[in-house]
């Protein structure tokens, strides 16, 4: 089985953020590491494959799965060049998967953008969240004019960096500009030696959605905070999260870096849920230089800053909490975004752990995992969105794992 495994810096560039400045204050509730490592995995198996570069996962009322797909990554498409090739077109999709397996496609013709070439990796849809007859697909940004927000694609990319609310017959309403939003904002410190590295202190890459209070609390992976959409589509921040202090050697920034330094990574939040306290619960994959064990789950009620509630993970690609209040946590890779064996075709697994309340750990699945993205639960199966870089136009495509749990 061949799959495209290349980590291109499409997905390192939307996922992982740049070097800011700052320090990092943090109080952690649960430990580091500790527990059992027995996997009480009673199945896994394959019940969707061959989709295009499938994202997050998430249950409607009904049982079913809505699995939001970035898109194909493959020509034809209209490129424009900039620090890197940009190519978009209409590839992104949302899925609806059956409990009888059955899938159904609800959407599709959706805004995304890619790196280009046979094996890009796609950014668009990256979250769909049924909202009575209706379904609410938070977009994924690439690049943004950093005076305005606006998407730079012209009409291919013009869902990138929004909600949407699409209705029966094909209505659509632009609930949140997220882009403009952090351009006219910009609620974290994004100067600094971020720009020292040629990058914009001005991004935004909604990741994840949930929602809250009658409206949604957003994860902009890019912008480095937490968002608030009201009912009416106004836009507040609820939480900016800390840098992460890290090592970086030389060139771990590009070229223009001659010696190792002292980073300060962003935090790149990339998944919100709410708890079973009512709290939300943020999970950060962690940016450059991608260091190992250095992700945390975050803890926020609105007014209070954030309080770090596990520690010592690694490249957050989602979390979930499971019908007893254990905290699920998916890492795309146990070795971080600069695992060696991208370059090789041969990637560490991603792994998905369980943490208890007390803060025993437990390891669920720890191989067969490449670049997964998305969990949901229900009851004691968990969802996982699998290979969810990979088209199926120039592979086997995405995968949607079914978990049974002892």
């Amino acid at each position: 089985m061949s799959r495209p495994h290349d980590k291109l810096l499409t997905l390192t560039k939307l996922l992982a953020g740049a070097l800011v400045a700052g320090g990092v204050a943090l109080l952690c509730c649960l430990p580091a590491a500790t527990g059992a490592t027995a996997s009480p995995v009673a199945a896994v198996k394959v019940i969707a494959s061959g989709l295009d570069q499938p994202k997050k996962v998430s249950l409607t009322a009904d049982g079913d799965l809505l699995v939001a797909l970035s898109g194909d990554g493959a020509a034809p498409r209209t490129c424009t060049d900039g620090d890197q090739v940009s190519c978009t077109d209409r590839s992104g999709a949302i899925d609806e998967l059956s409990p009888n397996g059955h899938v159904s496609t609800l959407l599709r013709g959706l805004s995304s953008v890619s790196s280009g070439g046979s094996d890009g990796q796609a950014t668009g849809p990256a979250q769909a969240l049924a909202a009575g007859n209706s379904l609410q697909v938070l977009f994924q940004g690439s690049v943004i004019d950093p005076k305005t927000g606006r998407q730079v694609y012209g009409s291919a990319g013009s869902q990138l960096e929004k909600l949407i609310r699409f209705s029966a017959g094909g209505a659509f309403k632009v609930e949140a500009d997220l882009g403009r939003f952090e351009a006219r904002h910009d609620s974290v410190q994004d100067a600094g030696t971020e720009v020292k590295y040629g990058q914009s202190p001005i991004d935004s890459d909604p990741y994840s959605i949930v929602a809250y209070r009658g409206g949604y609390a957003i994860a902009d992976a890019g912008a480095n905070d937490l968002l608030f959409v009201s009912p009416r589509g106004k836009i507040s921040v609820l939480a900016a999260f800390p840098t992460i202090r890290e090592w970086a050697p030389a060139g771990s920034f590009g070229s223009g870096q001659k010696h190792a330094i002292e980073a300060q990574a962003q935090a790149v939040p990339t998944a919100v849920v709410v708890g079973p306290d009512g709290a939300l619960y943020v999970g950060e994959l962690g940016g450059i230089p991608y260091a190992v064990g250095r992700s945390v789950v975050y803890r926020i009620l609105p007014g209070h800053r954030p309080t770090v509630y596990a520690s010592g993970l690694t490249a957050i690609a989602d979390i979930a909490f499971d019908s007893r209040g254990r905290l699920l946590v998916l890492e795309i890779d146990r070795k971080g975004l600069n695992d060696p064996g991208f370059d090789t075709g041969r990637p560490t697994s991603g792994v998905l752990l369980r943490i208890a309340r007390n803060g025993v750990r437990q390891t669920l699945i720890s191989t067969g995992l490449i670049y997964p993205t998305g969990i949901a639960v229900r009851g004691n199966t968990v969802y996982v969105s699998d290979y969810g870089v990979s088209s199926a136009d120039v592979g086997d495509g995405g995968e949607i794992l079914q978990v049974t749990l002892r």
